[in-house]
């Protein structure tokens, strides 16, 4: 009897371990099913710094545009918004078809040339998008109707969404 208990438990280690295995590698496949599948942009490092840091800005100044809609003034977020995110903002330049030097330097003439034609494209409906929801802020009268200025920051922030969902900065 004994030497079938023991026998019993050796098959329930074996099994044990055979399941262990099985998960390890279901897990290990699953790992690489997740891998992000969005195209890394290949730019200089200090470069990579001073895009994600343009990035960084454009969300504080969504930040700064709501916490200003809140409290009424479509004026103030406005200019919030061309002035950090929209056509005439830094931000833009490397974004534009032609980037050249400028005022800026030649950052956004060199950004602009590491960055997919479709990325730059998005960038640039971001900043398109981002005027036009400066053009419906100033339309708000105070205390007026947020929701026209609302709907066109929506569709600022869902092109930043798209740009981020195809690529990546590592």
């Amino acid at each position: 009897m004994r030497k079938v208990l023991i026998s019993i438990g050796a098959f329930s280690l074996f099994g044990a371990a055979a399941l262990a295995d099985d998960h390890h590698d279901h897990m290990q496949m699953m790992s690489k099913m997740a891998k992000d599948m969005r195209i890394e942009v290949d730019a200089p490092g200090p470069m990579k710094a001073m895009m994600l840091t343009n990035m960084r800005g454009h969300q504080q100044a969504i930040a700064e545009i709501l916490a200003t809609l809140s409290k009424g003034d479509g004026e103030g977020a406005a200019k919030i918004a061309e002035t950090q995110l929209g056509m005439g903002s830094p931000g833009s330049a490397a974004c534009k078809p032609m980037a050249t030097s400028g005022e800026l330097g030649d950052m956004p003439k060199m950004m602009a040339s590491h960055m997919p034609e479709e990325m730059r494209a998005l960038g640039m409906t971001m900043h398109a998008q981002a005027t036009k929801f400066a053009e419906e802020a100033r339309n708000m009268k105070q205390g007026g109707d947020p929701r026209p200025a609302l709907a066109e920051l929506g569709k600022t922030v869902q092109a930043c969404n798209a740009c981020h969902a195809a690529y990546r900065l590592d």
